[in-house]
């Protein structure tokens, strides 16, 4: 670790678009900051699904509203909202591409179908542009249609947040320690051991996703890995819209000239075989050109996670972005941010929502 100096003000545990965010933020604010990716390059699980930012959730609106209650369900909705607008503003601010592209939420069954009717009633309600639409190009009968979902390129947006001044990225670096330092407090608190050498620093940011478990033990019981399977499959013909399949769990759009299907399944459901039924309705004729499988995190509620680490003062954790993470990760930043730079409380997403007394 030769090329790193031994004092940070910041270091940022990930090089996902989550820590890149981070990093970008904390090198505005005109810190030093140190990226360390255990990976030989930037990107993430999530990035290699591909790059929609999509209004909501996976779970339908009556159904969230139903398991959280009407007020807090619209607030997670109303998040995800200024999400888009905050990716959009980042986007531009580093020259690249935001395209609205709308999305398609098609109903698997007749329950569902229930479920999506009444959300498209309650989010019309809650002046949000969503209709009930049909799905039989697709193979199905109708979906839930909305108008504000985002694509972009996560991969190209994380090399762009990561190209400052005031941030240094080592890859094949994996963190295995973090512990409180011996040197005085006005120069650094935490000592960071990664590749045989200690680094320094006031603030660590835990932005690893599924791994950061391994060095916070507290959120084991709050956020678990979710295995995710990417499937590119050859098809030229026009996807107008991303599609969200099998009750959400499965997301359909293009990548390039070809089709990106993205799993997951928050059971013991193998999701493969579901992956397989879905792309014989929609393209039976499509050959598969590449497989990819990692893990997302998400935590116990479903929601983001964001605050100060349990018993470990000055590591800050952002993690539980679940598979969706794109509606979320601008927003969860700023929460980070806010607490972090300016002791601004985190409201909804705050890692001690959790707590018990």
């Amino acid at each position: 670790m030769s090329t790193l100096s031994d004092t940070y003000d910041s270091v940022v545990v990930g090089a996902g678009l989550t820590g890149a965010l981070v990093a970008h933020h904390l090198a505005e604010a005109a810190q030093s900051v140190v990226v360390l990716e255990a990976k030989r390059a930037p990107g993430s699980t999530m990035t290699k699904g591909g790059g929609v930012a999509f209004l909501g959730t996976p779970e339908p609106y009556a159904a969230l509203q139903t398991r959280l209650g009407v007020d807090e369900g619209r607030q997670v909705w109303k998040l995800t909202r200024r999400n888009l607008d905050m990716l959009t503003a980042t986007l531009q601010n580093v020259h690249q591409q935001a395209t609205p592209v709308g999305s398609l939420r098609i109903s698997a069954d007749a329950a569902e179908t229930a479920l999506l009717q009444k959300s498209a009633v309650l989010l019309r309600q809650d002046l949000y542009a969503a209709e009930m639409d049909d799905a039989t190009d697709y193979g199905y009968q109708v979906g839930l249609r909305t108008a504000e979902d985002l694509a972009f390129d996560p991969e190209a947006l994380t090399a762009a947040l990561l190209d400052h001044a005031n941030i240094t990225v080592e890859y094949e670096t994996e963190v295995q320690e973090i512990r409180q330092t011996q040197r005085a407090a006005e120069t650094a608190t935490l000592s960071i051991w990664a590749r045989k050498h200690y680094l320094h620093a006031k603030n660590v940011i835990l932005a690893s996703g599924a791994y950061t478990a391994r060095l916070c033990p507290s959120l084991a019981g709050l956020i678990s890995p979710l295995p995710m399977h990417t499937i590119d499959l050859r098809n030229e013909a026009a996807l107008p819209t991303p599609l969200m399949i099998n009750h959400g769990h499965v997301v359909v759009q293009t990548h390039g000239t070809n089709w990106r299907m993205v799993g997951w399944s928050n059971t013991d459901e193998d999701v493969l075989p579901v992956m397989a039924n879905v792309a014989q309705q929609l393209c039976p004729d499509a050959p598969v050109v590449a497989r990819h499988s990692g893990w997302a995190a998400q935590s116990i509620d479903g929601l983001p996670v964001v605050g100060q680490a349990p018993d470990m003062p000055n590591v800050y954790v952002i993690n539980g972005l679940g598979p969706c993470g794109w509606s979320w990760v601008c927003i969860a930043v700023d929460c980070l941010i806010g607490a972090l730079l300016h002791d601004e409380k985190i409201g909804l997403l705050a890692l001690n929502r959790f707590t018990t007394d």
